[in-house]
């Protein structure tokens, strides 16, 4: 059967038609036609019990697929509805590097019985994996690929990919392994189709093998994997020992993971919070960091209080603060963005922090002096007086280009302390913006004072 465009957005269309009738029977009929990612994204926000019927009616591996790919809140409560046998046996076909994360977020107790009704091997993957650090890649692994010793011939790799059990994710590469484990080389399937039949493996394979090992950090092994263009790369343990693959598919979802961390983070978000997070759950997360906020933009208010005599005489100054200082906080919260995701994905290094400063200073003076025209002109449509529309455009141009530059650099200098730049930058970034546009707004106006008072 031929899949185009209109054929999946049709399957699609039954399946949010059957969710929406709560008909089980029909939505599993719809997503044995799609991708296990698509469906999975589709039930997400569906009760998990119906989640559940539903994957009763799909074929095992993708049923497992299926569940692993939704989002770990929704994964939980899935499980959480199906009796203990009947949730063992799901997690029991999730890919072991999602199944070891819903473990591993799991209570003691519900843990240990889960565990117990899986087969031998699942214990023993789990007991092997259990102690790897959540962000680390020997906890994102798949543990299910190919090897073959040096002195098999390609018909017996290519035999070996033929017989692959459906677990296995990706057969684009074959592992050249020794009688320990360690990794030798890793032959293509495209290299293995256009080599000869009885060659040996140590004749076709290529020897120098990339690998990350299972301590590294996930998301260093991500952007390895993503910057190499492999299909995907050899995790090895502390022994040199090929203990699993990253793929490709698992690498894109831990790079957009780290980006999402990385820019909730600049709100103040420990990354914990996500959508089906419970309300008082949320306050507790968001309610210490914006009490922290209060305190500093005690800093501005201290700044305007200086200048309260400025402001008692010209009250219409204050008029302008609000677009100066907001004005400030959104251009440096766009050149923040853009350092923080390069430095998320790997574009960008923390040497390169010259290149940022010099790239905002002129993104930021030709913003700064544009918006300050137009600041000044309407500032000076609002009251007729030609200095003001001066003090006020130059003030919100003068602070662009501060804030450009500092949401810029500030990231790369934060790194360089070994600090997270997504839980700093914002709260800094915001109070400079601040006092900047204020002290520059309100100084320029004292110094002219008489002027605009007459």
């Amino acid at each position: 059967m031929l899949y185009d465009l209109k054929t999946i957005t049709r399957w699609v269309e039954q399946l949010k038609d059957a969710v929406e009738a709560a008909d089980a029977s029909a939505a599993a009929k719809a997503a044995k036609q799609l991708s296990s990612r698509r469906v999975a994204r589709e039930l997400t926000g569906t009760d998990p019990v119906f989640i559940a019927s539903i994957l009763k009616d799909i074929e095992e591996v993708k049923a497992g697929r299926i569940a692993g790919y939704l989002p770990e809140p929704v994964a939980m409560a899935v499980l959480g509805s199906l009796g203990i046998e009947d949730a063992s046996a799901l997690l029991s076909v999730i890919p072991p590097d999602h199944a070891l994360g819903l473990l591993q977020d799991m209570d003691e107790e519900q843990r240990k019985g889960l565990i117990e009704r899986m087969d031998e091997a699942k214990r023993a993957e789990w007991e092997a994996r259990r102690d790897y650090d959540a962000a680390s890649a020997g906890a994102v692994m798949t543990t299910e690929f190919i090897v073959v010793t040096p002195d098999s011939t390609v018909d017996d790799a290519l035999d070996a990919i033929a017989s692959a059990p459906p677990e296995i994710e990706k057969s684009s590469y074959v592992y050249v392994v020794d009688d320990g484990g360690h990794p030798l080389g890793v032959a293509s399937v495209r290299d293995l189709v256009r080599a000869s039949r009885k060659a040996t493996m140590d004749k076709v394979m290529i020897g120098n093998l990339l690998v990350a090992r299972t301590n590294d950090k996930a998301s260093d092994a991500a952007r390895l994997l993503r910057n190499r263009r492999y299909a995907m790369l050899p995790i090895v343990n502390e022994n040199g020992v090929l203990a699993g693959v990253l793929t490709l598919d698992d690498a894109a979802d831990i790079l957009a993971r780290d980006v999402a961390d990385q820019f909730s983070g600049m709100g103040g978000d420990t990354g914990d919070e996500n959508f089906f997070t419970r309300p008082m759950g949320a306050v507790k997360r968001r309610l210490p960091w914006m009490a922290g906020n209060v305190f500093l933009n005690l800093i501005a208010v201290a700044v305007i209080t200086g200048f309260e005599d400025t402001i008692a005489q010209v009250a219409i100054l204050a008029a302008f603060l609000p677009m100066i200082t907001d004005m400030g906080g959104n251009v440096g919260i766009q050149s923040l963005s853009v350092a923080i995701r390069s430095i998320a994905l790997g574009e960008a290094q923390i040497r390169d922090y010259r290149k940022a400063a010099v790239k905002e200073l002129v993104v930021g003076a030709v913003n700064g002096l544009a918006l300050g025209i137009l600041f000044g002109v309407i500032a000076f449509a609002m009251r007729g007086r030609l200095l003001l529309g001066l003090v006020a455009g130059t003030a919100l141009g003068v602070n662009v280009i501060v804030a450009g530059v500092v949401g810029g650099c500030l990231p790369f200098l934060i790194k360089r302390l070994g600090k997270d730049p997504a839980m700093m930058t914002g709260p800094l970034l915001t109070t400079i913006t601040d006092v900047t546009g204020v002290t520059i707004y309100l100084g320029l106006s004292t110094l002219f004072i008489m002027q605009l008072a007459a």
